[in-house]
């Protein structure tokens, strides 16, 4: 018995020992797990230009702005627009009362018919006083003519001793009085002429129609409308409030396109010329807008020590508002500026003091070292490291090893 139980407990020692070292065995062969590749997103690395940020926020602003008053003062009768409302050029904006000044219209109409009538009559009585004073005139010359040949006549007739002197005196002074009385006759005839009481009633009736001119005018002046199109910026009246020319009553402005003011450093302001091409970046919509250069000041503003410019940006769906805050950045000018290669700054990182990125080239990463030059917020430019058409990854790179394998989840433009 003790013989057998010896024996049952060598062989299954030697079944646990063989199995131990059959499963050792298996355990070898196993093929050992890669690591799992990382997901990184990649953009190419682009010839381009770098747009360098000229140091200038502002706001924008409308690039018109009328503050509209009546011309006359009066009670507002009717008030046609509200606060952000659109309008065109020519529409109605609000109308004064207008019984007192249609009165005044009549009563100048009424001065104007009276004046006339009057010119009428004075020029017909002037006609006819003419006319008379014509008659008077060449009856005293034929009087005056018969008086001095019969002087000549009697003359003779002295001579010959044919008459008294006391008959020539008398011929003489017949020939003196006709002589006064055509000098009158005409005195009278150019005094008709001169129309002297037509002149007073042309005046008058001149006088009346400038009156009436004046009034239509006032008249007119009550319907106040839009100078310009526009949006509703501020309405500062209401129906039944008293409106006067040095009261503001409607605010329009004019948003597309919008303008920004600057002022650029010396230096700054060689970059630029009328036409040139800017982008605006608008930080509330958070979004960029392409713009253009309008005006730039030939002469330096001595108090800012700087030149003001003035920049212009479409706004055709309003998007833009007033006095939002923006940043400019100089575009390139391609005629001037050389191409450089461009990557997003974002692929770029630092480690003991130099620059690197990871190039991608069959799903696998490979850390470079690269010089950089200039940069804008969101670009920088690669001088040396890296080739246009490379794969550099943007996103994922702390995940990254170099050698190691990755997965691309995305490529941007």
């Amino acid at each position: 018995m003790k013989k057998n139980g010896k024996l049952t407990l060598g062989l299954l020692a030697l079944f646990l020992v063989l199995g131990g070292c059959s499963a050792g065995k298996e355990a070898a062969v196993e093929p050992k797990q890669e690591a799992a590749p990382t997901p990184v997103q990649v953009e190419p690395v682009k010839a381009g230009y770098i747009e360098i940020s000229a140091g200038i926020s502002g706001k924008l602003a409308p690039s018109e702005e009328v503050k509209v008053a009546p011309k006359v003062s009066g009670k507002i009768k009717d008030l046609n627009v509200k606060l952000g409302q659109q309008v065109k050029q020519g529409e109605v904006l609000f109308t004064l009362e207008q019984t007192d000044l249609n009165n005044a219209v009549q009563s100048a109409q009424a001065a104007l018919n009276f004046a006339q009538a009057s010119l009428n009559q004075s020029k017909t009585s002037s006609s006819q006083g003419v006319e008379q004073a014509k008659n008077s005139l060449q009856q005293a010359e034929k009087s005056l003519q018969d008086a001095q040949r019969n002087l000549q006549r009697m003359q003779q007739l002295f001579k010959d001793g044919a008459i008294s002197t006391q008959q020539l005196e008398q011929a003489q002074l017949a020939a003196t009085n006709a002589q006064i009385a055509y000098s009158n006759a005409q005195d009278v005839y150019q005094s008709a002429q001169k129309l002297t009481g037509v002149n007073v009633s042309e005046a008058s009736f001149n006088q009346s129609r400038v009156t009436l001119a004046n009034a239509q005018e006032q008249l007119a002046n009550t319907v106040i409308k839009a100078p310009i199109s526009g949006y509703v910026a501020m309405v500062m009246g209401a129906s039944g409030e008293i409106a006067s020319p040095q009261a503001t009553v409607v605010t329009i402005v004019d948003t597309d396109p919008l303008k920004v003011k600057a002022n650029l450093a010396e230096q700054e302001v060689t970059k630029v010329k009328v036409g040139s091409k800017v982008n605006v970046e608008i930080t509330a919509l958070a979004k960029t807008a392409e713009a253009t250069v309008t005006a730039v000041s030939p002469v330096m503003d001595q108090t800012l020590k700087a030149y003001p410019i003035e920049i212009t940006i479409p706004n055709p769906s309003g998007e833009l508002k007033a006095d939002m805050v923006v940043s400019v950045k100089w575009k390139a000018d391609a005629s001037t500026e050389k191409k450089s290669l461009i990557v997003a700054r974002k692929a770029v990182f630092d480690e003991g003091g130099k620059h690197y990125l990871y190039l991608v080239d069959n799903n696998v990463a490979k850390k470079v070292e690269v010089t950089t030059g200039k940069e804008s917020s969101d670009l920088i430019e690669i001088t040396s490291g890296v080739a246009e058409g490379n794969t550099v990854v943007v996103r994922g790179q702390t995940l990254v090893k170099d050698g190691g394998k990755v997965q691309i989840q995305q490529t941007g433009n």
